[in-house]
């Protein structure tokens, strides 16, 4: 979705932004124009955008939020065209509107706070080193989100990111009876065949340094648009990465294939006290 808008109702915005995460989309700001045509093909030509105001609002939507050098990011209060002696508990009740919607969308609070600094009647552009600290711009990749959740009898740390390779989680597992599990979560992408039939999979630590073979004793199911890949660990295994820096789970149709399927390791940073104390909690 690409947005070029001076913005708006707030109000819409906040719809259309959900409608827009509901989807999946993507969002980015510009816009293509034709610029000639052969007898097959007509070339597309990106035009720089603004993003102000309301329009920011429909922008957090997107599942990865790109920002091109030349685009131009505007903030302010938000304010009612129609000004009426009801505003005070009006704005109140936009305010937390939109504090919602923002941390729905994942982004950083202090983006309010940078809003509500500049006057309804100014605009402040914003650069692309800020938007990123807040994270309302992502490029191709967001941060890994890491959680710890039971269900079904088991306790398990969950990492989860979006990419332009799809939804992944990846996860370490305790099931009472059991011991430890690896699971992941992969967005297929229509590769639902490569990803259930390709006689290599790996378990992949700290990057690529280190490799673990689970081809023999993992198993593959196809489920909507994800597969998920699962299997038992031994505790050093289960230990290995519960204090990695990072890891996650490629899938390859040889051990001389350059290009694997799968999830590329997902930095553990925001999940190392919850992965280590998952593990030494269990192990006493």
């Amino acid at each position: 979705m690409y947005i070029d808008s001076s913005g708006g109702d707030v109000n819409a915005a906040i719809g259309i932004g959900r409608l827009i995460r509901a989807a999946w989309m993507h969002t980015a700001i510009g816009n293509y124009v034709l610029r000639g045509r052969n007898e097959f093909v007509a070339e597309r030509e990106h035009l720089p955008g603004r993003c102000m105001s309301a329009a920011t609002l429909i922008y957090l939507g997107g599942k990865l939020r790109y920002f091109n050098a030349d685009a131009q990011f505007g903030v302010h209060q938000f304010s009612f065209r129609n000004p009426s002696p009801d505003d005070l508990g009006r704005s109140q009740i936009l305010s937390a509107k939109i504090a919602l919607y923002v941390v729905e969308m994942e982004v950083s609070p202090e983006f309010l706070e940078l809003s509500s600094s500049v006057l309804s009647n100014q605009i402040k552009l914003v650069d692309e080193v800020i938007l990123r600290r807040l994270k309302v711009v992502t490029g191709g990749e967001t941060d890994v989100t890491w959680s710890v959740q039971g269900r079904a009898g088991g306790l398990y740390v969950r990492g989860e990111r979006d990419s332009l390779y799809g939804h992944h989680k990846v996860m370490l597992h305790y099931h009472k009876g059991s011991g430890f599990l690896f699971h992941a979560v992969i967005e297929a992408q229509g590769r639902e065949r490569e990803l259930t039939t390709f006689p290599l999979v790996e378990i992949v630590v700290n990057g690529e340094d280190n490799r673990i073979d689970i081809s023999q004793r993992a198993l593959r199911t196809s489920v909507g648009i994800y597969v998920n890949v699962m299997c038992n660990l031994s505790q050093v295994e289960a230990r290995m990465l519960a204090f990695s820096n990072s890891f996650g789970v490629q899938v390859r149709a040889s051990n001389e294939a350059p290009v694997f399927l799968g999830i590329a390791a997902m930095s553990t940073e925001g999940g190392k006290e919850q992965l280590a104390s998952f593990f030494e909690t269990l192990c006493k």
